[in-house]
């Protein structure tokens, strides 16, 4: 039976998904880093210093090259020998398996980049490591990369191939797949300029859980705050009664989340003219599917008027378009990685794990720890339960307002489909 492990398949992609954010987050040197495919030049080898003719000037340190040969000594130890293929060996079983996926996922791109007839130079690689070196800690290269050198061990040499290089071949494969629509304009002018909605927080694990909390507050609305210390399962909340740190915005992700927020809590319904049935503050929702395991209460605590911000103002669209356009691009770059994964035959030997060219078309074929999404449910919930709508295609880069936990159980569903 062929089975793909979707954890093999995570590891492979982690040095990928990091570069979608070390885009924006992570640095290499002040001359060109790589060598060989990425067309780099080699520094100079400086040379040695002179040797000095007095003795008692100390060891003297000269330049030598690494033995290549896997019986030549790598170190002598009193007279013993320990071979370069001793340290080889040693190296595979800590970390072998880690940077073997990471070659193996650098490969798929450069085959990749190279049926398409593309290339990432050695300047691209450098324009993007001044890029983001002023852009995300605002500082010049070297001192970029000497911080992530020193409080992340990873070199420069390190960062240029195995993040930046790869982010940049990604971004030129998948760009011909984004488009940004007007709707995709609108709902992001919304969620940044927009109403936004400060509420409370009720999370459990079960719909049984939330609709008996449901039925709680319609005997005690004022419990809200102690039912959310006393039973809500969000670490980040708990203790302040619920609260949530920062406002959620429309179309915020989770969507399904947020678009029934503001359904139920500031739109209300737009058949309903009385203005008595109007949502106000200490209303609060129905229960409302986050994941399979999550569901949700809000309670609205207050609004925050929309700012007043004309959407026609080109600087306006010229961000709002931008923003978009890259939340989209690291959506299809991850969509067409995974794509290369599907599609790709890999036999790897240090793990013994052999997957076949699309072989989730094969009958047999099933993903180890599966995770499926429940439906939500539809009859039986309370009259102000959310139906969960379909995320949307797009994710406005606007706080949701809700803790890491919630997002990571969403986040975490919200990938399944795509690693089947």
């Amino acid at each position: 039976m062929i089975a793909m492990d979707r954890g093999r398949m995570v590891k492979g992609m982690v040095f990928v998904l990091a570069a979608f954010g070390a885009l924006g987050s992570q640095p290499a040197s002040s001359q060109s880093l790589l060598g060989g495919r990425l067309g780099t030049k080699k520094a100079a080898q400086e040379p040695a210093p002179p040797a000095s003719s007095n003795p008692a000037d100390g060891p003297r340190f000269e330049l030598t090259a690494v033995p290549v040969n896997p019986i030549d000594p790598i170190a002598i130890v009193n007279g013993e020998v320990i071979s370069r293929q001793q340290l080889a060996d040693e190296c595979v079983a800590r970390r072998g398996e880690e940077i073997l996926e990471t070659l193996i996922a650098r490969k798929l791109i450069e085959q990749a980049l190279k049926a398409r007839k593309l290339e990432v130079g050695a300047a691209e690689i450098d324009q993007e490591i001044d890029n983001v070196a002023n852009r995300v800690a605002h500082v010049g290269r070297e001192a970029w990369l000497r911080t992530l050198d020193k409080e992340r061990g990873i070199s420069p040499v390190q960062y240029a191939r195995d993040i930046i290089y790869p982010a940049l071949a990604l971004r030129k494969l998948s760009a011909e797949r984004v488009q940004v629509t007007p709707q995709d304009l609108k709902n992001a002018f919304e969620a940044q300029y927009g109403d936004k909605l400060r509420c409370r927080l009720i999370m459990v694990d079960n719909l049984q859980k939330a609709r008996e909390i449901w039925e709680e507050l319609r005997k005690n609305p004022g419990g809200f705050e102690k039912l959310a210390q006393e039973r809500s399962m969000d670490s980040g909340s708990r203790s302040l009664g619920g609260l949530l740190a920062e406002p959620i915005t429309r179309h915020a992700y989770p969507q399904n989340v947020s678009d029934a927020a503001f359904r139920q809590l500031v739109d209300g319904d737009p058949g309903d003219k009385d203005p008595a049935h109007k949502p106000k503050d200490g209303d609060f929702t129905g229960p409302i599917q986050v994941a399979e395991a999550t569901w949700v209460l809000l309670r609205r605590e207050s609004v925050i008027p929309a700012q007043n911000v004309d959407p026609n103002d080109e600087n306006v669209r010229k961000i709002t378009y931008e923003m978009i356009y890259e939340v989209k691009l690291k959506e299809a770059m991850g969509a067409y990685f995974v794509e290369l994964m599907r599609a790709s035959a890999i036999d790897n030997k240090l793990t013994g794990h052999i997957k076949l060219a699309n072989e989730e078309m094969h009958p047999d074929h099933k993903v180890d720890g599966e995770v499926k999404l429940m439906s939500n449910p539809g009859q039986g919930t309370p009259p102000s339960a959310a139906s969960a709508a379909p995320n949307a295609k797009v994710k406005v880069p606007a706080p949701a307002a809700l803790s890491p936990e919630v997002r990571q159980q969403a986040e975490s569903l919200q990938r399944a489909p795509g690693m089947k």
